[in-house]
């Protein structure tokens, strides 16, 4: 019991402060007395059954307090509890209402789909339809009109030959008196022909002799004066050539660094591929007998350093596969 009353520490304290009333009570009755008296049987039997009662009466409040807390506790959880579910309730039904007004939503958005499906295929069928028919229209009209056509053409051409054959009869007509015209003229034309034939013969060879002899002449005057001019533009092109594979060789040779330990340096044929501008496409060598890989390696840096190459003084000289010796042991 004792248990219990400390699980309510407000019952303990009640209990307590009862318990110590009756005995300030009881001490203060003893000081009162001027003699203690001798306290019957059945009265002290009394008193103990007063204070148990007294206790039986606090337990019971107790049990009491107790029932109606666990009540008011059942109360309030049931009360939560009818809440809870009230509320799951709500959300259930507007999750339900929800879902419902979604499927009909998407029911209206199907139907509202498959009616403007079904609106384009009647469509598409009418112009379908539309345009067969005005195909096959179109087609009549061509039929017709090229029957139209080919009658105008038939008459046309059976026009022209009509034509054709009075012109050609009257063309022979002219053409016999024309003939008998000529035949007569001819002989005397004939004669005469001859005679200016025989002096104009004479005279075209006199005269084709002498535009030969003019035309060799200056013929040959022309292949000099051209051989001259090709003699003099080669010469032209060569130094040129040899000062355009000067300049690339000395810029290479300037753009050189001679590798650390290298023997001996012998000439290179160095052989170059070049682009618009003077790139460097690529490096190879020719003859270079003698020399090591940093030797070569050295050269073709000195190479690609040199890019872009310098310009040549004629467009003429410009060479993609260019050829020059490197020798750095000549300056």
């Amino acid at each position: 019991m004792f248990a219990e009353l400390l699980k309510h520490p407000r019952a303990l304290m009640v209990s307590l402060v009862f318990h110590a009333l009756i005995i300030g009570l009881m001490v203060i009755n003893f000081s009162f007395i001027e003699k203690p008296k001798l306290i019957k049987t059945g009265q002290l039997e009394k008193t103990v059954k007063a204070e148990v009662v007294d206790q039986k009466q606090l337990e019971a409040l107790q049990r009491e307090k107790q029932a109606e807390e666990k009540r008011k506790r059942d109360a309030e959880k049931k009360k939560k509890d009818q809440q809870a579910k009230k509320i799951a309730d709500k959300k259930k039904k507007e999750a339900e209402k929800k879902r419902k007004a979604e499927e009909k939503k998407k029911a209206e958005l199907k139907k509202k789909k498959k009616a403007e499906q079904k609106r384009k295929k009647e469509a598409e069928q009418k112009r379908k339809k539309e345009a067969e028919r005005k195909a096959a229209d179109k087609a009549k009209a061509d039929e017709k009109r090229k029957a139209e056509k080919a009658r105008a053409e038939k008459k046309r051409q059976a026009e022209e030959k009509r034509k054709a054959e009075k012109k050609r009869k009257a063309e022979e007509k002219r053409k016999a008196e024309e003939k008998r015209k000529a035949e007569v003229a001819k002989a005397a034309e004939e004669k005469r022909k001859a005679e200016e034939a025989r002096i104009a013969e004479e005279k075209r060879k006199a005269d084709e002799a002498r535009r030969l002899a003019e035309e060799e002449q200056k013929r040959q005057e022309e292949e000099l004066q051209a051989k001259l001019r090709a003699e003099e533009n080669q010469r032209r092109l060569n130094k040129l050539r040899a000062d355009y594979t000067l300049a690339i060789r000395q810029k290479v040779e300037r753009n050189w660094r001679k590798p650390a330990g290298s023997g001996k340096m012998p000439t290179c044929e160095v052989k170059v591929v070049q682009g618009p501008g003077g790139i460097i496409l690529d490096v190879t060598f020719g003859a270079c007998g003698g020399s090591t890989a940093t030797y070569r390696a050295s050269i073709e840096n000195a190479v690609y350093k040199a890019e872009p190459l310098p310009k040549p003084g004629d467009p003429a000289v410009f060479e993609r596969d260019l050829t020059f010796l490197f020798n750095p042991n000549v300056q």
